[in-house]
């Protein structure tokens, strides 16, 4: 990719995303140039994807041509298409962040018209991915009563490309960064660790909002889970049936700790001199582990149960981070002891 150390976005675009991207936004505002700017207009290009994809205010056809749109973002006149779009749909926003986010989405295209070829193309497959993610999403998921995914192949997949993908390009901006800074030309992090921790990363999302989920018509649990227990997904609408879905929700807390666990190789192929790449891979572990912990003590099905790490929490892992710059060995004392926990509470705990 061309050489690009200053800042592309804007501080106006900087607030955008800092209101649409909650934890995340800690990560990416210690990352230096140009990966800062690279990973938070990556962010942003696909939190416009979601937001539409999410709104049950939208309809199908008008979310399908969006994502259409975002696939071929490279291509001439379709940028404009898209902002256009955009604008129409911000009635049909949740939020006053999502709002600003559709209504200046023209701006924040005319800020990625600036980035360099070489990264087009790789926002251009980050972007083919999640769309076809989201395309999964629409034609999943009619609205309604609840709909299930098929199988846990859907799920893995549907997880490979919202979550995996951007771990893909997550790890291509560090490769570079790591070129730029070391002259290094081998042992960069790995792609195929990277997609795992991100396909983890969405399952830990996907079942802390499993309850809120089902209440616009989507069960992530493949439906040959369900039918092990004799469940339809209309009925996880109900929270007493927690304890019929216990096994099911277990072994995919379990498929996500066991893709979490590339975290260990992935940072030790960071450099310690990249402090604060290193940092950007720490917290959303750490976080995801802990969340996974909430999960395992909540009810999924219950909406007033939603698995959540306090915010204490969130800043005394940041508060914690200095030791883990410098010592893979710190991290992963520190990773395994929260595996460790995590496993004994999944054994102990029966509803």
């Amino acid at each position: 990719m061309e050489k690009r150390e200053r800042a592309i976005l804007s501080g106006e675009i900087k607030t955008i995303l800092k209101h649409v991207s909650r934890t995340l936004y800690l990560s990416v505002k210690i990352l230096p140039e140009p990966v800062k700017s690279s990973m938070g207009m990556g962010y942003l290009l696909c939190r416009v994807m979601d937001t539409v994809t999410d709104s049950p205010a939208i309809s199908a056809q008008e979310k399908l041509r969006l994502l259409a749109l975002m696939r071929g973002l490279h291509k001439p006149g379709n940028a404009q298409a898209a902002a256009a779009s955009a604008e129409r749909l911000v009635a049909g926003a949740q939020t006053q962040g999502e709002k600003d986010l559709l209504q200046k989405f023209g701006k924040i295209l005319d800020v990625y018209a600036k980035f360099p070829e070489g990264e087009i193309k790789i926002f251009s497959e980050l972007l083919d991915a999640v769309a076809a993610g989201m395309e999964m999403d629409v034609n999943a998921f009619p609205g309604g009563a609840p709909a299930a995914l098929k199988t846990p192949q859907d799920l893995e997949r549907y997880c490979a490309l919202i979550g995996g993908a951007p771990g893909v390009f997550w790890a291509r901006l560090y490769r570079e960064a790591i070129r730029r800074s070391t002259r290094a030309t081998s042992n960069f992090p790995s792609e195929r660790d990277a997609e795992m921790i991100g396909s983890a990363l969405q399952m830990t999302n996907i079942l802390k909002d499993l309850a809120a989920d089902l209440r616009i018509g989507r069960c992530y649990i493949p439906q040959s889970d369900l039918d092990l227990s004799n469940l339809k997904p209309a009925d996880l609408l109900d929270p007493a049936n927690m304890p019929r879905l216990w096994e099911t929700s277990t072994r995919w807390i379990n498929w996500a700790v066991d893709r979490l666990d590339q975290s260990e190789a992935f940072l030790a192929l960071i450099p310690k001199t990249e402090l604060a790449l290193r940092a950007a891979v720490i917290w959303p572990v750490y976080w995801a582990m802990d969340t996974l912990e909430e999960v395992a003590h909540s009810n999924l099905l219950d909406p007033a149960d939603r698995p959540r790490i306090h915010r204490n929490r969130i800043y005394s892992t940041i508060a914690s981070t200095p030791p883990l710059l410098l010592s893979n060995t710190a991290f992963a004392r520190g990773y395994r002891f929260r595996r460790e926990t995590l496993i004994v509470s999944i054994n102990r705990l029966k509803f």
